[in-house]
């Protein structure tokens, strides 16, 4: 009898400890929605428990956001769509490099430094060919941390759709895969009828990854970066990427690079989607 007592003691604990290791993994399989949007013609998957907000603030078309506190913050999805866009992906592209460069330097438009970089950029292989992606890290004043922001550029016809996806860089590997799941779901229907707002649908986007036409401009060094731009008159209205809150103490040292999100697989025997580690 206490044989039996002991085995069952023993295999409870077994079980209890593989528990502990399976909960961390199925809180972060996540569900997902579809947003649509008929004004813009576009869609795309975000995650079903996060809060969707419709009309935030900084002029996003919408904002998904982390109902958990991830590092004293709450991961993002920010969306901003324009049309009509009749300026080549190029143009915006040079705007947001030129911006962070600015911003490295006190220049242009940004009051004073802050300590922002582009770690990565090129290509993004996704459904839609003209899609290009800058992966980004930047110390936040508040709360005091490194983040890595993600932001892919989609420009299909004269509409343009910008996501950028925010997260602690001590915590991006968390969300790599969920992000990931959602840049590239985004699906354009250029025959979408025009309307004012866009709708979350519980049906997942068409999905598929055609390999994307090669962009023509070549990625900037890592020592240059994106920012906002003065808009040109052909530009007005395009939103300008998410700004880094100015550093009133220096920044520490910005994390080692370290495996992450970064540019789409190249080599012919791996997957010709999205951002790979």
């Amino acid at each position: 009898m206490r044989k039996r007592c002991f085995r069952l003691s023993k295999l409870c604990a077994i079980v209890a400890a593989v528990l502990i290791f399976l909960i961390p993994v199925s809180a972060f399989a996540a569900d997902f929605k579809t947003f649509s949007s008929d004004e813009y013609g576009f869609s795309m998957k975000y995650p079903a428990t996060w809060i969707k907000i419709d009309k935030p603030q900084g002029n996003y078309y919408v904002v998904f956001q982390d109902p958990n506190l991830t590092d004293n913050f709450r991961a993002k999805i920010h969306v901003a769509a324009h049309k009509p866009v009749n300026d080549p992906l190029n143009v915006f592209l040079q705007e947001l490099r030129n911006g962070i460069s600015d911003l490295q330097k006190g220049t242009g438009s940004a009051k004073e430094k802050q300590d922002v970089r582009i770690l990565d950029e090129g290509e993004f292989k996704c459904e839609v060919p003209d899609a290009y992606y800058f992966f980004i890290q930047a110390y936040e004043n508040t709360p005091k941390t490194w983040m890595d922001i993600i932001i892919v550029f989609y420009k299909v016809d004269q509409t343009l759709v910008r996501i950028s996806c925010l997260a602690p860089s001590k915590s991006m590997e968390k969300f790599h895969e969920l992000f990931n799941e959602v840049l590239t779901s985004v699906h354009f229907n250029t025959a979408a009828p025009a309307s004012n707002q866009g709708a979350t649908q519980s049906v997942a986007p068409q999905t598929g990854s055609p390999a994307p036409q090669v962009h023509p401009t070549a990625p900037a060094p890592v020592s240059t970066a994106p920012q906002s731009v003065a808009p040109t008159p052909q530009q007005q209205g395009v939103q300008q990427p998410p700004t880094v809150r100015p550093n009133s103490t220096p920044a520490p040292a910005a994390p080692a690079q370290r495996p992450g999100p970064r540019g789409p697989a190249r080599e012919s025997d791996r997957p010709a989607t999205g951002i790979v580690n």
